[in-house]
């Protein structure tokens, strides 16, 4: 590495990381209010800590729990186990971990980008505000998009070094990006295939490289398949989640009515927000939950109450599963028309948390215009493009009621980085173009703060149009 790179690297690592800790010092995960409060964060803190503690993965009440995809919970289990139930011993140590994101990101654009192209998507992805939002909250993303854009990077540079010991670190980190999203699964058997593919020889040593990545990912798998099958008596995938995603496909169900928030508000208000402890406002939260079997188990008693109520998560799943597939032969428009919503729903650049205003919002426009202007080499940038249409293809086939982020969005600054530099040498006098994106960037933020406002007005707008206008959540 040249030392100008050297120093371009040590710099981005340096950015990356102050940024993140200025934002794990300045957030609060105490939400204002219940429309500020998640779930997920909830029962994740729970499991790690159950985890740490030495429990496994044990819901509040006391039973196993497959739900979740165990990765970041042994994540959070490992961090809790070593500093405590400290949320934010976690949230510094997302921050850490986030901060070598942008730096693979870099690497990765520099296997087949220029290097001038390659510094400006590592400084977005320093500077990307989702990146940066992640951080605060308990949420798979944060090691979910380290492992998968660690994952671009051996992928998109394998041409380069093709060792056993590459080809079994790419399996040990596929099997990982399985254990802990939904999403990761497919590439447990694309993976292998894109090394057969890519790589020179005869069949047999293809077929060799290929073994050794697949063979790895699934033994990186197997001590939680053995954790399963040990519980539950039975083989089956690192979580149970699919059959209650595909049930409420076709079941709205709101669970945030079935738990009561107000004790977590009255210590907030009894001790002064400024003297609220986060993990305790979680366990307050987490003591009227629905998560795990009981939750499983309420949800039985109010749409099947004829019915015996599940013993497991596992059989929960599996009956909504099976009620899924009957109501999916009755109504496959139904399947379909979510399905593709999800195409639309995906894209939305505006929503009631200011999610998506200034993440998507900022950089489609330039992921677009840069898949344009590399169209001649989409070849060549097909390591890259293979990661979203995998995740997105089946986030639209399988899930036509998930609620997700897919932290892919390495593979839109890249892209988008190539159309950003384009941008600014239209200008002769570069400084135009940099205060054009600064106050693109500035926009999109004013959006995210006024989410809701805008929201209100562009559904006023509607309405005044004559456009049908479903209520508000």
């Amino acid at each position: 590495m040249k030392s100008s790179e050297m120093r371009y690297v040590i710099i981005l690592l340096l950015l990356a990381l102050a940024v993140r800790l200025i934002y794990v010092f300045s957030v609060d995960l105490i939400p204002l209010d219940k429309t500020g409060i998640d779930l997920d964060a909830v029962e994740y803190d729970h499991l790690g800590w159950s985890v740490a503690q030495g429990h496994g993965m044990i819901d509040a009440f006391g039973h196993p729990s497959s739900h979740r995809f165990p990765g970041y919970v042994y994540f959070l289990g490992i961090i809790y186990f070593i500093f405590g139930h400290h949320h934010i011993a976690a949230l510094l140590c997302q921050a850490l971990l986030g901060s070598l994101t942008p730096l693979l990101i870099y690497f990765s654009a520099r296997q087949i980008l220029a290097e001038k192209t390659s510094r400006v998507a590592g400084f977005l992805a320093a500077v990307y505000p989702v990146f940066i939002y992640y951080v605060g909250y308990l949420m798979t993303e944060n090691l979910f998009l380290f492992l998968l854009n660690l994952l671009i990077l051996l992928t998109v540079s394998l041409g380069r070094d093709a060792s056993w010991k590459k080809l079994a670190f790419m399996g040990f980190v596929t099997g990982l990006l399985g254990l802990t999203r939904g999403v990761g699964l497919p590439f447990i058997g694309l993976i292998p295939l894109y090394v057969f593919l890519r790589l020179k020889g005869d069949g047999g040593k293809k077929f060799g490289r290929a073994a050794i990545v697949f063979a790895v990912a699934v033994l990186t798998m197997v001590p939680w398949t053995i954790r399963n099958y040990l519980t539950y008596d039975q083989l089956m995938l690192p979580s149970s989640e699919g059959g209650v995603v595909l049930w409420m496909a076709f079941n709205r169900v709101n669970f945030k009515q079935h738990y009561n928030d107000a004790p977590a508000y009255e210590y907030v208000e009894r001790v002064g927000r400024e003297n609220a402890k986060s993990e305790e406002f979680y366990r307050l939260l987490l003591e009227n939950n629905v998560f795990g079997l009981t939750g499983m188990q309420k949800l039985f008693s109010i749409y099947y109450p004829d019915e015996p109520l599940p013993q497991t998560e596992p059989e929960a799943s599996r009956r909504l599963g099976e009620k899924a597939m009957v109501l999916l032969k009755q109504m496959p428009q139904v399947w379909v028309k979510k399905s593709l919503a999800q195409v639309f729903r995906f894209w939305h650049v505006l929503d009631e948390r200011g999610r998506y205003v200034y993440s998507y919002a900022f950089i489609l426009p330039f992921f677009f215009a840069g898949f344009w202007l590399l169209r001649r080499r989409i070849r060549d940038l097909m390591p890259l493009y293979f990661f979203p249409l995998v995740m997105y293809g089946v986030a639209i086939l399988f899930f036509a009621d998930a609620r997700f982020r897919m932290p892919f969005e390495g593979v839109f600054l890249i892209v988008g980085a190539f159309a950003i530099e384009r941008f600014i040498h239209i200008f002769k006098r570069q400084y135009w173009g940099y205060g054009i994106l600064v106050g693109f960037f500035l926009f999109n933020y004013y959006l995210r703060l006024h989410s809701m406002e805008v929201r209100l007005a562009i559904r006023a707008l509607a309405h005044a149009v004559g456009l049908p206008v479903s209520e508000m959540e």
